[in-house]
Order: structure tokens, then C-alpha cells, then sequence
């Protein structure tokens, strides 16, 4: 009977834990989110967006080579002055890239991304609403912006929460 209490009791307390510990629906992806994550998670994240997005990237232009490509067709290889006439490398020239995360010591430091995300939410709490995963995709080594120049976006109505 009392194994019954006290499981009954931990399910209760767990139940409790687990909706006091959750982010509101509408900051799921978002600012509010970003900001209760520990530097730590932030980094995991930022880590996990650039080799998924590589990953995912890289097996889309192997089947766009897949798709477009013509069996038998000799592709030139191109140059520096050139680029290759091959599908997948027309499709490989496009991808972002993400190269100011350092690598140290003690592992990938993805700071240059998660600095400018966290100041950004931070000092404009009014564009929590924008998803985080909107923000990385501005901070590609082809778009890099800072903190200031996202809100600059966002004042123009270039960058904005979906609806």
C-alpha cells in the first residue's frame, strides 16, 4: 500500500516538473526557448543545425546529380575561371558554408553563432517570435550579419516571426 503512495507521489511530482519546465507552444524554435537553454545546449544545437543542414545539403545534390544528370554524358570539370556544367556540383556550389565556429582543445567552440543569436534575443526581446533556425540561416559565412544588423532586418520587415 505504501509502494502505491509513494509511486503515485513521484508520477505527481514528476508531472508537476515536467509543466513547470516547459516552454509555451508559441516559443517552441524561438527566443524564449534559445534563452532558457544553457550555453552548453546552445552550442549542441548550433553544432547540430550545421551538420545536419551539411549532411542534408550534400545528399541533395547527390540526387539532384541522380535526377538531372545524363547517363553517359561527359561533364566538364571546371576551374577556378569555370565552373562544372555537372549537376551536383552546380548544387554543391550553392551551399552555405559555416566555418567561424573554432575548433579547441576541448572541442568545437560555436560561439560566433550563439553570441550573436543570444545578444540579438536578448537585447530586442520584441523579436523573440523570430525562430532561431531563421537566424542561423543568417549567419551563414555568405550572409553573416550581427545582432545589430538582424534587428536592422527586422525594423525593415525583413525578418520577422511566422504567423
Amino acid at each position: 500500500m505504501l509502494n502505491k503512495y509513494l509511486v503515485g507521489g513521484a508520477v505527481l511530482v514528476l508531472l508537476i516538473t515536467c509543466m513547470a519546465a516547459q516552454v509555451r507552444r508559441e516559443e517552441v524554435d524561438r527566443g524564449g526557448e534559445w534563452l532558457s537553454w544553457s550555453p552548453e545546449q546552445r552550442a549542441t544545437y548550433v553544432n547540430g543545425f550545421i551538420t545536419g543542414y551539411l549532411q542534408g545539403s550534400h545528399s541533395a545534390c547527390e540526387v539532384a546529380e541522380e535526377l538531372f544528370g545524363k547517363p553517359g554524358k561527359t561533364y566538364r570539370l571546371g576551374d577556378e575561371h569555370h565552373p562544372s556544367d555537372m549537376p551536383s556540383a552546380r548544387c554543391l556550389a550553392r551551399i552555405e558554408t559555416y566555418s567561424k565556429a573554432k575548433y579547441t582543445d576541448s572541442g568545437p567552440d560555436p560561439s560566433a553563432y550563439t553570441d550573436v543569436i543570444t545578444e540579438f534575443y536578448t537585447k530586442h526581446p520584441e523579436y523573440r517570435g523570430v525562430p532561431f533556425f531563421n537566424l542561423m540561416k543568417l549567419l551563414s559565412d555568405r550572409n553573416y550579419k550581427s545582432a545589430d544588423q538582424l534587428y536592422d532586418m527586422a525594423l525593415k520587415g525583413e525578418l520577422r516571426p511566422p504567423r
